[in-house]
């Protein structure tokens, strides 16, 4: 418990400083007073296991994604419980999977900017989770869809989804799972689509950034970024040669509004482009 309150304060001070510390500590401490201390979390907080805690009992939850597919990329799961040993462990936010309708949306409007010429793009997810978002992405004639996830346990889920997945809709299935870290990561070349589902704070995100930003040097090409809950967009202003088109928000279909367990109803995201 001291442990996971810890590294919630050290995140809350570098996201947002010493009022954003103050307030994360309140918060906590209310949530300890009402949950009487037991387990660290109050009723109703969505459990590592895709389940959430209903008086005091654990109930399976299941998005209807998975449960028309057959996959598993349910569940909210926090950054603390995903230990691998890199000094990026402290600075995970969490997985939790994107919204279908959401994504849909987002990648029509991307399309829009290059016109639709998806087979000349790779799309890589860097924080890829489960995968949930590298399975929609397989709805668009990427040449390539990679994920990068630094937990082995996440970055196995999503390869097992990969092999499980078979939707008449797809239209791209070169795909792979990679458990890689993703400051480090080696881009494939060529044109590419970068998503990011704010799966960093900036200690991490820096570095993912000035690996991005060197890649660039080393192969200038065109390059979108997609960032999905912007919460540290000004971290892509540093990126030289990376121009915003724009930052739209994208309203949920009445499907995931339902299965929806923190309580949103859109999804925010930013677009970049960079040009040779």
């Amino acid at each position: 418990m001291l442990k996971v309150l810890l590294r919630r304060s050290v995140q809350a001070y570098v996201e947002s400083g010493p009022k954003g510390l103050c307030v994360a500590i309140w918060q906590k401490a209310k949530q300890l007073f009402r949950s009487g201390g037991a387990d660290g979390r109050s009723h109703g907080e969505v459990t590592t296991g895709g389940a959430e805690s209903a008086g005091g009992q654990d109930i399976p939850w299941i998005h209807p994604f998975d449960a028309e597919y057959g996959t598993d990329t349910s569940g909210l799961i926090f950054g603390e419980t995903l230990n691998t040993g890199s000094r990026s462990d402290l600075w995970n936010t969490a997985y939790y999977g994107i919204s279908p309708s959401g994504f849909n949306q987002i990648m029509e409007s991307l399309g829009a900017e290059f016109g639709s010429e998806w087979g000349r793009f790779t799309f890589v997810d860097l924080g890829s989770g489960k995968g949930r978002a590298l399975l929609l992405a397989s709805r668009f004639p990427f040449r390539k869809i990679v994920g990068v996830e630094l937990a082995p346990e996440l970055s196995a889920v999503a390869a097992a989804n990969i092999k499980l997945m078979a939707a008449p809709w797809q239209t791209c299935r070169e795909m792979e799972a990679n458990c890689a870290d993703a400051a480090t990561f080696d881009y494939p070349a060529g044109p590419m689509v970068l998503y990011l589902n704010n799966p960093f704070l900036p200690p991490v995100l820096k570095r993912c950034l000035k690996n991005l930003a060197r890649n660039l040097e080393v192969e200038p090409r065109e390059v979108y970024v997609v960032y999905v809950h912007p919460l540290f967009k000004r971290e892509m202003e540093r990126v030289p040669g990376l121009t915003q088109l724009w930052e739209r928000s994208f309203p949920f279909s009445e499907e995931d509004q339902r299965a929806d367990r923190v309580g949103a109803k859109r999804e925010e995201a930013v677009l970049w482009r960079h040009l040779p």
